[in-house]
């Protein structure tokens, strides 16, 4: 409260001495920025347009029809895909995309993987299995307690993300401007980032593949997902998220079940559509419009997983037994909270 009090008096005391740019001048740059980012969603979109005759088949999301036994613990990529930790990798290089620390290394059986350090391993392992269980496409991301790369060193408590997993990227996309616009699919992928408390919701982090073997005579797919889930399972910020200058601050935690479990899921429903609790500025901006029947759609298939299937994959970031079932408890009572919307 003390803290609060103290930033109200800053920003009256800066206000007053002229710290501060005026109302009208803070309208206009938050229009121009808003402006700006408009152009950058159009740039993207087009961007993302066939460039001759060839059709193209968008996707975003895959009946999972084997739903209840999904192995959540391997995720996407499978047990035949986890990196062998006692393998002898060999140091390709740095990455120097995104805010965490990142190197590109390879095998010996010549596949090559991203390894990001940091705080955000732990829950990108997690996020990527429970998107993925109810039909969305995630990255094969694995979270290795240490492993020796050549010409590097001992790496510990890392993500492993395999970098020639079958696909190649065509581009990104925008939460606002994208062919799912107002379908059940992306209100779904919404009600996901919400459910995991994902408070880094930007285009950078979305990502358009398609996979390097197509059948002839098939329009070629592109698929749509989120390609960066480790600013999750924590909170989406603090209490200052709301206020203009602060919107944007990446206040959130990583991978911290307390704040997860601490923190409320829905914020309100109001004529068919239901909000949800997200403090930073970017991540309303993108969880938007999401219709009730459809967060009802998603909690139902959530519904499906079992709690075993669930701890599996808090098991695949290797969190504790403790930590395991305080999460597990959190995401239930989400899932719980979507089926009940009305």
């Amino acid at each position: 409260m003390r803290l609060r009090i103290i930033c109200v008096v800053f920003f009256v005391v800066a206000a007053m001495t002229g710290l501060l740019p005026s109302s009208r001048n803070l309208s206009h740059a938050i229009a121009a920025g808003h402006g700006a980012q408009s152009r950058a969603r159009q740039a993207t979109v087009s961007d993302t347009q066939p460039q001759s005759d060839e059709k193209v088949a968008p996707e975003m999301w895959r009946d999972p029809v084997d739903l209840e036994s999904r192995d959540l613990y391997y995720g996407i990529g499978g047990k035949q895909g986890e990196p062998d930790p006692t393998d002898q990798f060999r140091f390709l290089g740095k990455l120097t995309n995104g805010h965490s620390e990142k190197i590109r290394v390879q095998d010996s059986k010549d596949r090559k993987w991203k390894v990001k350090f940091g705080e955000e391993p732990r829950p990108e392992t997690v996020a990527s299995r429970i998107v993925w269980a109810v039909g969305y496409h995630t990255d094969e991301d694995y979270f290795v307690d240490q492993a020796n790369v050549e010409g590097h060193g001992v790496v510990r408590e890392v993500r492993f993300e395999r970098d020639n997993d079958g696909f190649k990227k065509v581009d990104r996309w925008d939460w606002n401007q994208n062919p799912f616009v107002g379908t059940r699919e992306l209100d779904g992928l919404k009600v996901l980032m919400a459910l995991v408390n994902n408070f880094d919701l930007k285009t950078e982090n979305n990502k358009i593949v398609t996979p390097k073997k197509q059948n002839q005579g098939q329009p070629l797919v592109h698929i749509y997902y989120v390609n960066d889930l480790g600013a999750t399972l924590g909170s989406t910020g603090k209490w200052f998220g709301h206020m203009p200058l602060f919107g944007e601050a990446p206040a959130g935690s990583k991978g911290s079940a307390k704040d997860f479990a601490d923190q409320d899921f829905i914020g309100s429903v109001h004529h068919g559509i239901v909000t949800f609790q997200m403090k930073r500025t970017r991540a309303q901006r993108a969880i938007t419009g999401i219709k009730v029947e459809n967060a009802r759609w998603i909690g139902n298939l959530l519904a499906r997983l079992s709690d075993k299937q669930l701890a599996d994959a808090f098991r695949a970031g290797h969190y504790s037994d403790e930590t395991i079932q305080l999460y597990v408890r959190a995401l239930r009572g989400r899932i719980t909270q979507l089926q009940e919307l009305r």
